[in-house]
């Protein structure tokens, strides 16, 4: 009986023993096989942000590809102003055309040669002046000369090239100062004490006014508005050559010895130049309308 008692306790605790190797090996399993899994999801690098599955109805964005709109033909306008020149041999000429939507000079014959600007300069001050009554340096109803305010003077410089307001403006702004402005712009060659300029910095400053890149479209406008509509004894060069064009212009002429005639020309198609033609030993607008004429009937 002894023997029978001891024989059972010995197969419980066999049993237990079993059991509880059983148990410790599951247990090493369970935790590798945790650890086999934390690697995977978590060790490696797992993307920072989950990525939407990809739908009918949400499909990414695609960049618009813009198509540049194709130029204009480019007009070569040298032959014609060289066979224009050679009709006058005995007038020195500065010349320059320029076609803003080629961004090219097509046409020009002493474009740096230097020339007395006579009234010219009026332009380069209205310009400057309209950028400071933008910035706030200059007070545009701030009076300036012969009861005129600032703004008024800029536009009567230009539509009736009318001297106290430019001679005033000049002043006040300082020669020295109002060189090295436009030198800033690339205008090289332009001066205001003796005031001299060249074909080619006049097409500058109109190339700007084109482009407006100083000036608001209000104060563009502004000017522009003064250099198309002035009283007709400033219109007999350019302007009167070829009448069908509009023309925004500045004269300026010195008895007779230079008459000089700037502006941006604007075809009936829309296209549009900038003409600078600046002279010497010539005191009429006939030759720069017989200009503006030819190169009308080429351009067109």
């Amino acid at each position: 009986m002894i023997a029978v008692m001891m024989y059972r306790r010995t197969e419980r605790g066999r049993k237990r023993r079993k059991t509880a190797l059983f148990l410790i090996v599951a247990l090493i399993v369970a935790v590798l096989v945790g650890a086999g899994v934390w690697y995977v999801f978590v060790k490696s690098d797992p993307p920072k942000k989950a990525v939407p599955l990809a739908s009918h109805t949400q499909q990414p964005p695609t960049k618009e590809i813009k198509k540049e709109a194709p130029k204009p033909p480019l007009v070569d306008l040298q032959p014609t102003v060289d066979a224009w020149l050679a009709k006058y041999k005995y007038i020195d000429f500065g010349i320059v055309v320029y076609d803003p939507a080629n961004d090219k000079i097509i046409a020009a014959h002493n474009p740096d040669e230097k020339f007395f600007a006579a009234s010219l300069y009026k332009l380069y001050i209205a310009y400057l002046a309209l950028e400071d009554f933008q910035s706030g340096k200059q007070d545009p109803s701030e009076i300036l000369t012969q009861g005129y305010t600032r703004k008024q003077c800029v536009d009567k410089m230009i539509r009736e090239s009318y001297s106290p307001c430019g001679e005033a403006m000049m002043a006040a702004m300082g020669q020295e100062s109002l060189r090295q402005r436009v030198a800033a712009m690339g205008i090289n060659n332009t001066v205001f004490a003796g005031i001299t300029t060249t074909a080619q910095d006049a097409s500058l400053i109109l190339k700007d006014i084109v482009a407006g890149h100083d000036l608001s479209a209000e104060n563009t406008d502004f000017l522009k508005n003064a250099m198309r509509i002035q009283p007709a004894k400033f219109r007999g060069g350019l302007a009167k050559g070829s009448p069908k064009a509009t023309w925004e212009t500045k004269v300026g002429w010195n008895e007779q010895y230079n008459y000089h005639d700037v502006g941006i020309m604007t075809l009936p198609s829309g296209r549009q130049y900038v003409v600078a033609i600046l002279s010497y030993h010539n005191g009429s607008p006939t030759p720069i309308a017989s200009f503006s004429a030819t190169i009308y009937n080429a351009l067109r």
